[in-house]
């Protein structure tokens, strides 16, 4: 999987360079930061949602 996603993002020339491990390492820390800012959107999303939800919209009006 590691070779085929080298291959396309940076080319056939870096995939066989010494610097393959760093590479590998680079995307990997990529793709944990993509996951985790996911998560965190995630959850600002539903947690805003959550409270509009409980809030009223729109103001009874009393009878006097």
């Amino acid at each position: 999987m590691w070779e085929f996603l080298i291959g396309i993002f940076i080319g056939d020339a870096l995939r066989r360079s010494p610097f393959r491990a760093l590479i590998q390492l680079a995307l990997k820390l990529l793709l944990i930061g993509i996951l985790f800012a996911g998560l965190i959107y995630t959850y600002v999303v539903f947690k805003a949602v959550t409270e509009r939800s409980h809030a009223r919209h729109v103001q009874t009006q009393r009878a006097r």
